[in-house]
């Protein structure tokens, strides 16, 4: 697998195009696995007449200023280097973005991965925030010697390599899912929780929007919680998100199905999530949501109480 990363100028001026400055790479074997060869290359600018800010904070500008190289010979070479590899990586999606627009722009070729993992996402999802982690900020958290200066593409890329190691495979396979999905498998650990019977109910219909199976609390306090929406997983179970102010999100599952008088009943429960719940969540949510109606009671408004006529004098 290929580590990448690049530098880039975007200027003040009307070409809207993020200017590759420099391509560092990193060839793994495996993620977390040993570094087979690397790969960098600066490239002299001559789109854009002046640099921004962040440009000219680059520890290695000059050499990208003195360099003779341009984009389309960078790019063949970046891609002779690459040889047969079909996955690639970085931190974040920018990279892998500025990189096509770079190719449209001198009218290239555009790489075309098999596959192109986020590092950064997955390792948000390792460390159990929501935020994207800055790349110094994750090389401190853990404890990776900065040994080489950031914001050079080759010293950013070898940082990425390293930071696989703190992956896990299952952490990729979750960055396929939605984000209602990922969320979920960031959810804190809680006891076994009671199912609830629910109903029965006049109908289907009555049976979601009724308030024994909307009505949820937050397994670890107690917080009340109204599910909004379910979503269908097969004929008889439907599933719902719902989060805690304090401590996120939970799934909860409601299993109906008609009695011999024609009403509806069935069972609601707090499931523990497994890789296979989360697989029929991900499978639910791409049908149609359907939208409860009903919920907590409105509150009456009070009428002013009437005020006596003046009596005459």
């Amino acid at each position: 697998m290929i580590i990448l990363d690049l530098e880039w100028n975007r200027s003040y001026d009307k070409i809207p195009l993020e200017e590759i400055l420099q391509i560092g790479a990193v060839r793994l074997d495996r993620m977390g696995g040993r570094i087979l060869d690397t790969f960098s290359v600066f490239i002299r600018p001559c789109v854009h007449k002046k640099l921004n800010r962040t440009a000219k904070a680059l520890p290695e500008l000059r050499q990208s200023l003195e360099s003779t190289v341009t984009f389309s010979a960078a790019l063949r070479s970046f891609l002779q280097w690459c040889g047969e590899e079909t996955v690639f990586a970085g931190w974040g999606g920018d990279d892998f973005d500025v990189l096509r627009r770079n190719c449209a722009f001198w009218k290239l070729p555009v790489p075309k991965p098999v596959q192109q993992i986020d590092l950064q996402a997955a390792f948000s999802l390792r460390a159990g925030t929501r935020q994207g982690v800055a790349l110094h900020r994750a090389v401190e958290y853990c404890g990776i010697p900065d040994t080489f200066t950031f914001h050079n593409a080759l010293n950013d890329a070898m940082y990425t390599a390293l930071l696989t190691a703190w992956i896990k495979p299952e952490t990729l396979s979750l960055l396929s899912y939605p984000k209602e999905v990922r969320r979920l498998a960031d959810g804190p650990d809680f006891p076994p929780q009671p199912r609830r019977q629910v109903g029965p109910y006049p109908s289907l219909q009555a049976a979601l929007n009724g308030r024994g199976a909307r009505r949820q609390v937050c397994p670890l306090c107690g917080e009340p919680v109204w599910v909004r929406r379910w979503y269908t997983a097969a004929r008889d179970r439907y599933y719902a998100d719902f989060r805690c102010s304090t401590h996120g999100s939970f799934l909860c599952r409601l299993t109906l199905s008609p009695t011999e008088s024609g009403q509806w009943q069935g069972q609601l429960a707090v499931p523990e999530v497994t890789p296979a719940l989360l697989r029929e969540f991900d499978g639910a949510l791409r049908a149609a949501p359907l939208n409860c109606r009903g919920g907590r009671r409105k509150k009456r408004r009070r009428r002013a109480p009437r005020r006596a006529a003046p009596s005459g004098t």
